[in-house]
């Protein structure tokens, strides 16, 4: 018995922390059914599953670096304790500015994409494959719930329940549906994660996808991403594809040429589906800059802490006015100051470089190229990082794309 115990304890761990992240996909892409679960198990707490999530998520991130933190190289410590001492002093900047629990919430939104990471890396290549495929269940149960949200129609939604203006949206005058999520722009953002990852798979070596359920959530998350008529949802995928297609240097120039040709077809089909559904208005789009100059000239040099600006202001414990941002990098800015944003942006560019030049001798690393072209393309119009699900998307691809199976 003492010497199977070895063997034995490890996967139960593993299992615990499958078992664990699938808990989270399910809350995190089908938080609007769990809602109205929550009303019933929780005397009206809706927010209930969406905070067992976080806990399960840090728990499992905590547990796994205790397990194996201390193998980690030395340059990897002193990253964590620059980024734990920067996360420090401005969460007291956030506390003196608007209070413990709005700094926690924001704290909460930056480091759960983290604590993703943290797990997922600690994971084998066939959890990460069972995963996904649990990924691509909820994105075609996605897809059926927003096409029933459409035959239903958002007037008998309401009467259902739903809130106007948050689960029933009209933007431009077009009705944007949830799917299974509380907003459009979290449907949008999760099969946007999806269909970019699942073509990343097919321009990295041994990392196609085989399995039949995948091809259809592919399908679904097209569909997805037209009901949402999100935007920001489209710049990730276009992005995404065309820097993981033309930055690499592993490809010739010829075959540049042609995928600058396909990513131009591409951007011109996606723009096209938005305007045949009524959706290629741009007057949100230009209300978003008139915002951002504001807000950004009004900013002070070290801004006004963790949880100042995006989904922590909007947060049921927030104590300042809402922050409406649509722009993470600006959001960063809003937090940590002008300086920090400016460093985000160089940060992003200087990856982006390292990434290509390093694809001569790793032409896998076309995977991570997508994922951070394409964030900083949806960056720019939405808080892309406090998409819990769509993050979760992208960690788990980046995983495959990185350690394919054998």
């Amino acid at each position: 018995m003492i010497e199977q115990h070895p063997t034995r304890t490890p996967s139960r761990w593993a299992s615990i922390q499958e078992y664990g992240l699938l808990f989270v996909l399910v809350a995190s892409m089908a938080p609007l059914p769990l809602e109205g679960l929550s009303w019933l198990l929780f005397a009206g707490r809706p927010w209930a599953f969406s905070l067992a999530s976080a806990v399960v998520t840090s728990v499992l991130a905590v547990a796994v670096v205790l397990r194996q933190g201390w193998g980690l190289p030395v340059r990897w410590v002193e990253v964590g304790a620059a980024a734990a001492l920067v996360l420090t002093v401005w969460s007291a900047i956030g506390v003196a500015h608007h209070g413990l629990a709005q700094t926690i919430t924001g704290l909460r939104l930056i480091m759960i994409p983290v604590a993703f990471l943290v797990i997922v890396g600690a994971l084998t290549s066939g959890a990460v494959s069972r995963l996904l495929t649990a990924v691509a269940v909820l994105v075609i149960a996605n897809a059926a719930a927003g096409v029933a949200e459409v035959l239903i129609g958002p007037a008998t939604l309401v009467r259902w329940g739903f809130s106007p203006q948050h689960n029933v949206r009209y933007i431009d005058g077009v009705f944007r549906v949830p799917g299974l999520t509380e907003v459009n722009a979290e449907l949008g953002m999760l099969a946007a994660a999806y269909l970019l990852g699942y073509l990343a798979c097919w321009i990295t070596p041994r990392a196609r996808p085989r399995v039949v359920l995948w091809h259809l959530a592919a399908a679904a998350a097209v569909l997805c991403l037209m009901l949402s008529t999100s935007r920001s949802g489209a710049l990730l995928v276009v992005g995404g594809l065309a820097g993981a297609l033309v930055l690499p240097h592993a490809r010739s120039r010829g075959r540049r040429l042609v995928a600058v040709a396909l990513m131009g077809l591409i951007a011109a089909g996606a723009a096209g589906v938005f305007v045949l559904i009524g959706a290629g208005g741009s007057s949100s789009l230009f209300q978003r800059f008139a915002v951002w100059r504001d807000l950004l000239a009004a900013a002070p040099l070290f801004g006004d802490g963790i949880g100042s600006a995006g989904g922590a202001s909007y947060s049921r414990v927030a104590s300042s006015s809402p922050q409406f941002v649509d722009n993470y990098f600006l959001n960063i800015g809003l937090q940590f100051g002008p300086v920090v944003m400016v460093l985000l942006v160089g940060a992003t560019v200087f990856a982006l470089v390292r990434l290509a030049r390093a694809s001569v001798r790793r032409p896998e690393l076309a995977m991570p190229i997508a994922l951070v072209s394409g964030l900083a393309a949806a960056s720019l119009t939405l808080d892309s990082w406090e998409f819990a699900a769509a993050m979760l998307i992208l960690i788990l691809f980046g995983y495959r794309g990185l350690r394919p199976p054998s």
